[in-house]
């Protein structure tokens, strides 16, 4: 029997990357990898906000910093799954749609330089440009911005989901919308725990949950 070399394996595993779902496949991609994508990034960008809000600055005390990383990481994963096709690293939202049905953001078409640079390189960022429509805001104060697009772009993936020419993809649906409800309100819990509502009574400050379930 012949043998095969190392790098033909590692060859061979890179590309069952990203092998064909079939539906239950799809289900648990949503149902585990997506929300977990989804969750941590509403949880950190409403992380983000409360001491944003909040100001804080006490020593040794980044959770600002922290959340801001943690937002970013996750939103990258998410854009990436819903504006860039599958490739042989990861799946896109053309392995549910079809193939050359992805999504598309002018916001991120913008974001995205600046993301990729923040999160894997070392660089001067002294002088960060303004990212926002009104030119105002820098990537270290658009966590909110990022997830917000990420909502919109995954209600819209329902909105795919539910007008697919297949049975199994047209159910998929109920699971995705009810994955973002359920990430939704695991992101208020961020600001009804016992520390948030502590440092709030101390600063005379009222929170409220950043996202809604619409």
């Amino acid at each position: 029997m012949a043998k095969i070399s190392n790098a033909n394996k590692a060859k061979t595993t890179h590309r069952l990357r990203t092998p064909r779902l079939d539906s239950r496949q799809m289900k648990e991609y949503i149902r585990l990898h997506l929300f977990n994508e989804l969750r941590w990034l509403l949880g950190a960008a409403t992380e983000w906000s409360i001491q944003e809000q909040l100001n804080l600055k006490e020593v040794g005390y980044d959770i600002q910093v922290y959340a801001m990383d943690s937002t970013y990481l996750h939103a990258r994963a998410l854009f990436e799954f819903f504006v860039g096709p599958t490739t042989r690293n990861r799946y896109g939202c053309d392995a549910y749609l079809g193939p050359g049905s992805v999504l598309s953001s002018s916001s991120y078409d913008n974001w995205s330089g600046p993301l990729h640079s923040f999160l894997l390189h070392a660089q001067d960022r002294s002088k960060p440009r303004p990212l926002d429509s009104s030119g105002v805001k820098n990537l270290n104060e658009m966590p909110v911005d990022f997830a917000r697009e990420i909502l919109k772009l995954w209600a819209e993936f329902e909105r795919m989901l539910a007008k697919s020419g297949v049975p199994e993809i047209r159910e998929l649906m109920k699971l995705a919308r009810e994955k973002r409800q359920e990430a939704i309100k695991g992101a208020e819990c961020v600001v009804h725990s016992a520390v948030a509502k502590q440092h709030a009574k101390e600063k005379g400050k009222m929170l409220k949950p950043v996202f809604v379930f619409d």
